[in-house]
């Protein structure tokens, strides 16, 4: 039964017998161990298909395994990556369903609102160019791309604190790059003056 799950969780691909034998091997010792690491921390549902992500990846690479006791270490780094590439998806999923539930159904929000958004958008995207090249890549790479500041920080060989104050510093250069063409107007007081 193990070897039939372990060849359908790789989608049936083949190696020569070899890395067959090394990876049915690898994979009865630790399946067992890389599915209970994703019930405690997903839950039963998904466990099964993350399992069998982790050991795609162990099919894969085979000659990259490393044999002995480091074995279930590296299955475990991988089992890591995976989980939280799921938690990455399931967060862009859930914004991206924000996103949807906050646009209006049936033209309701009229083409003026839209209008003012791109014209803030505009301005926003014209001031991050004015910033420096550094500014522009550390505020790409957390904004756009979403990546994780350990990760960043891997990128651009920095420490994660570095990461921090690199971008706590970029967005307050892009407020202030902002705020040099887009003034908010102050609020009138009852009598039509300015506060």
């Amino acid at each position: 039964m193990k070897e039939a799950t372990a060849v359908s969780a790789v989608g049936g691909l083949s190696l020569a017998s070899n890395g067959e034998a090394v990876f049915r091997s690898l994979y009865d010792r630790h399946c067992e161990a890389i599915h209970s690491y994703f019930v405690r921390r997903t839950g039963s549902v998904s466990a099964q298909d993350l399992t069998a992500e982790v050991f795609l990846v162990a099919w894969r690479r085979i000659d990259d395994v490393p044999r002995g006791e480091d074995t279930l270490l590296w299955l475990y780094g991988v089992a890591a990556n995976v989980a939280a590439h799921q938690r990455r998806s399931r967060a862009r999923n859930a914004r991206l369903e924000a996103r949807l539930r906050s646009v209006p159904m049936n033209g309701a929000d009229g083409p003026e609102p839209q209008v003012v958004r791109r014209a803030e958008y505009d301005s926003v995207l014209a001031a991050a160019r004015r910033l420096r090249p550094a500014d522009q890549e550390i505020l790409r790479l957390a904004a756009w791309e979403e990546l994780p500041h350990d990760q960043i920080s891997r990128l651009l060989g920095c420490s994660v604190a570095a990461v921090d104050q690199r971008l706590h510093r970029a967005k307050k250069r892009l407020a202030k790059e902002y705020r040099k063409t887009h003034v908010p107007e102050r609020p009138q007081t009852e009598g039509g003056g300015r506060r």
